[in-house]
């Protein structure tokens, strides 16, 4: 989670970088809202960080990445030119991209303390059993 963070607030900096941008013409229609973002941000992280554990290295990350990443997009209905389209103005509107981070980050985080708590629960139950 700390290498997940500090990459998350890599990105961040950059994108408040991004306003030297000359072209600011955004294709609206294209645009994803924020709380749909907010969902397809986390699934792509979530992927990302399963992908970046793997054990087995015989297929290549960056393959498996591509992968993954149509698949989360599917998921969610939405195409490469959408979410690219949307990066790009939320890059350039950065404060609306670190409320979306924002918002990433809790999801994340209470995703995180489910599955350690559920772990937990597991461990203490096999302690109980005879």
């Amino acid at each position: 989670m700390k290498k997940f963070l500090s990459g998350l607030i890599i990105i961040l900096s950059l994108g408040s970088c991004y306003h030297s941008s000359q072209d600011t013409a955004f294709k609206m229609e294209l645009v994803i809202p924020a709380d749909s973002m907010v969902s397809l941000l986390c699934d792509i992280h979530m992927v990302d960080g399963v992908i970046g554990n793997l054990k087995d290295k015989k297929t290549p990350i960056g393959h498996l990445s591509n992968e993954y990443f149509e698949v989360v997009l599917k998921k969610h209905l939405i195409d490469r030119e959408t979410f690219e389209e949307s990066m790009r103005y939320y890059a350039f509107h950065t404060e609306k991209l670190n409320e979306i981070y924002e918002q990433v980050i809790i999801n994340l985080s209470l995703q995180e303390s489910m599955i350690n708590a559920k772990k937990e629960a597991d461990s203490l139950l096999q302690e109980a059993l005879p």
